[in-house]
């Protein structure tokens, strides 16, 4: 089935049917009895079942509703035999112009903290994570205990120490020369890049780090920065695979330059290249007319444990650090 699929309200009759998609979804709680949660729904003014077709059974479903300030969507399932398809994202998007009609200005989704499966379906959807907390009193005794954990100390912390560098003028050495690496060496610009492809390669080079910044931002927000034309991506390949990347941003300039972000994909750590990409990024932004008063970067601990001795090798110097403490992302 592709996102062209047939989605419509659930109707009298299929109630079951749709319990038992729910239950194959994994989305069903010993504490939230599906069929009353259906009934729920369907006696709700303000709220609707959504369905998706396949071979003109019940194969997706979410459920959509609108308090008055604030949409909400639950039950977004899809029959794992049918998963991959697009169909989640056509339900949502279902949901989404039912919402859209009764002019709500926002919908909210509720994730259960251990599905990172579901924490990837809602970020390619275009959803982004706030920090709320979340509470609950049961008005009516659930037909099961709810017993799962509960924490009262709040979102876990992450600690880490950023160390901010400076070079304030161009190399007086030669660029370096590419290193062998058994296969043909390209090294392109990216012009106009799409914000999946950039999140592509940013992700990939710096999910092992912990790159958190750019997995937050919207793709709107994303693409007005990747768009800038003083932003400029540069795509290192080896034998036409994509090897690392780096991000040199002049929005600052003439006053300064910066390696906004710098890394190699995992598989081509160790082979030489980075040295040779971070060279080529240092020379390629101190060559241009004007040139910049300043080229800056940063790392932090959880970088790469080489990064900061590399940036120090190439010629930067140590100007400050600061110890942050955010919200763990990945939690």
């Amino acid at each position: 089935m592709g996102v062209d699929a047939d989605i419509r309200p659930l109707k009298n009759g299929e109630e079951a049917a749709l319990a038992a998609l729910w239950e194959r979804a994994g989305l069903v709680r010993p504490w939230n009895d599906p069929l009353s949660d259906i009934a729920l729904a369907k006696a709700a003014p303000s709220a609707e079942i959504l369905v998706g077709l396949s071979d003109g059974a019940i194969a997706a479903s979410a459920l959509v509703g609108f308090d008055g300030h604030r949409g909400w969507m639950y039950y977004v399932a899809v029959d794992p035999d049918r998963q991959g398809q697009g169909l989640g994202l056509a339900m949502m998007a279902a949901g989404e112009a039912w919402l859209s009609e009764r002019d709500c200005p926002k919908v909210e989704v509720i994730l259960r903290g251990d599905n990172a499966q579901a924490t990837g379906f809602y970020d390619a959807a275009g959803y982004r994570r706030e920090d709320r907390i979340l509470m609950s009193k049961w008005l009516k005794t659930p037909p099961a205990p709810q017993d799962e954990p509960t924490t009262e100390t709040g979102p876990a912390m992450l600690d880490y120490t950023v160390t901010y560098l400076e070079m304030a003028a161009r190399p007086a050495t030669a660029p370096r020369r590419p290193p062998v690496a058994g296969a043909p060496l390209s090294l392109i610009r990216l012009y106009e890049p799409t914000v999946g492809y950039y999140r592509y390669i940013q992700h990939t080079v710096g999910d092992p780090w912990l790159w958190w910044e750019r997995k937050a931002m919207s793709d709107a927000e994303l693409a007005e920065i990747i768009g800038d034309e003083a932003v400029e991506i540069y795509v290192l390949s080896v034998g036409g695979v994509p090897a690392g990347f780096v991000e040199l941003d002049f929005r600052a300039m003439p006053d300064r330059a910066e390696i906004a972000y710098f890394g190699l994909f995992e598989d081509f750590i160790g082979r030489g290249l980075g040295g040779y990409l971070l060279d080529w990024s240092v020379h390629c932004a101190w060559n241009r007319t004007p040139g910049p008063t300043l080229l800056t970067v940063n790392t932090c601990t959880l970088d790469h444990p080489g990064a900061l001795p590399a940036y120090q090798k190439a010629g930067f110097i140590p100007v400050g650090r600061e110890e942050k403490r955010v919200a763990d992302p990945r939690a």
